[in-house]
C-alpha cells in the first residue's frame, strides 16, 4: 500500500512540475504572440484606453466585427498638417530627444480643413519592458460633438484623459514602421530603416480631444496638450500623433500623422539610462 502510495506521490510530484513547466512556456510565450503586426494602411486599430475609443463608428462604415476600432485609411498623403511641437507658438514643431522620465508637449494641425474630431496617440519601443512598466498620460484641450461639418461650439477639457498604461497595453508589432500613406515610413526622425532588427511594440492612446487648427484665443492656441510621465523604464520610445475626422476630403477615419521625413518633420522622443 505504501509502495502505490508512494508511486502515486511521485506521479503527482512530476504532473504538478510539468504543468508548471507549461504554465511558464505559455506565460514566457503569450505576450509575444499576442502582438500584432500592422499594415501601413488600411487596418483597424484598438486603442489602449480601458474606456476604448471616444468615436465607435469605423467598424460600421468600413467592416464588420470591427467595432470600438479606429481605421487607419490613408488614402492621400496626410503627412503635411499634423504636428507635434513643445511650444504653442511653434505650430510647425520640432523634432524632439528627451532624456526625462516626465515632459510636455502639444499636438497642433496648420493644415486648411483647420480641425480634427478626435487625436490618437502612439507611443512605441524597442525597450525590454518590466512587468511594472508604465507610462501616465494626462491629455487636454477641446472637446465637441463631431459631425458632418466644422465645429461651432466646443469647450476646452483640462484632463481630458488622465490614464495609466502598463506593458500588457502594448497590442502591435513587432514593426519598424508606423502606418501612414507611406509604405515603410519611420517610426521617428533619424530611424535607419535599414536595421530590420531594431523592431518595436506600440500602444495607441485615445486623448478624447481635438484639434482646432491655429487661433490664438483659444487655449493653447487650439492644440492638444500631452503631459507624460514613465516610470520603471530604460531605454528609448517614440510618441507620433493621429488625427481621426468624420467627414473629410479624405472621408471618415484617420488619414494624418506628424511627418518624420524631410523637412517639415516633426517628433518626440525619450531615452533614459
Amino acid at each position: 500500500m505504501k509502495t502505490v502510495e508512494t508511486a502515486r506521490s511521485a506521479r503527482r510530484a512530476s504532473s504538478l512540475i510539468a504543468a508548471g513547466l507549461i504554465v511558464m512556456m505559455v506565460l514566457c510565450v503569450i505576450p509575444a504572440s499576442a502582438l500584432t503586426v500592422l499594415p501601413y494602411k488600411h487596418s483597424f486599430i484598438n486603442v489602449s484606453n480601458e474606456a476604448g475609443p471616444l468615436y465607435d463608428l469605423d467598424g460600421a462604415v468600413y467592416g464588420t466585427g470591427n467595432n470600438g476600432t479606429y481605421y487607419m485609411k490613408f488614402d492621400g498623403g496626410g503627412l503635411n498638417a499634423l504636428h507635434i511641437t513643445t511650444n504653442t507658438s511653434s505650430p510647425n514643431g520640432q523634432v524632439t530627444n528627451s532624456t526625462s522620465a516626465t515632459g510636455t508637449f502639444y499636438v497642433s494641425d496648420t493644415g486648411g480643413r483647420g480641425y480634427d474630431d478626435d487625436i490618437i496617440l502612439m507611443f512605441a519601443t524597442n525597450a525590454s519592458l518590466s512587468n511594472d512598466f508604465s507610462i501616465e498620460i494626462n491629455a487636454s484641450g477641446y472637446q465637441w460633438e463631431a459631425t458632418e461639418s466644422a465645429p461651432t461650439s466646443y469647450d476646452y477639457q483640462a484632463g481630458a484623459l488622465q490614464e495609466t498604461f502598463g506593458q500588457g497595453d502594448f497590442a502591435y508589432g513587432p514593426q519598424i514602421y508606423k502606418p501612414s500613406s507611406v509604405s515603410n515610413y519611420p517610426i521617428f526622425y533619424g530611424q535607419d530603416m535599414g536595421d530590420t532588427d531594431n523592431t518595436f511594440q506600440i500602444m495607441f492612446i485615445d486623448l478624447n480631444v481635438g484639434l482646432l487648427g491655429l487661433n490664438s484665443t483659444l487655449e493653447g492656441n487650439g492644440m492638444a496638450q500631452v503631459d507624460y510621465e514613465i516610470g520603471n523604464f530604460t531605454g528609448f520610445g517614440a510618441f507620433d500623433a493621429y488625427a481621426w475626422c468624420l467627414n473629410s476630403n479624405q472621408e471618415q477615419g484617420i488619414s494624418w500623422t506628424n511627418a518624420v521625413v524631410g523637412t517639415g518633420s516633426s517628433g518626440y522622443t525619450v531615452k533614459i539610462s
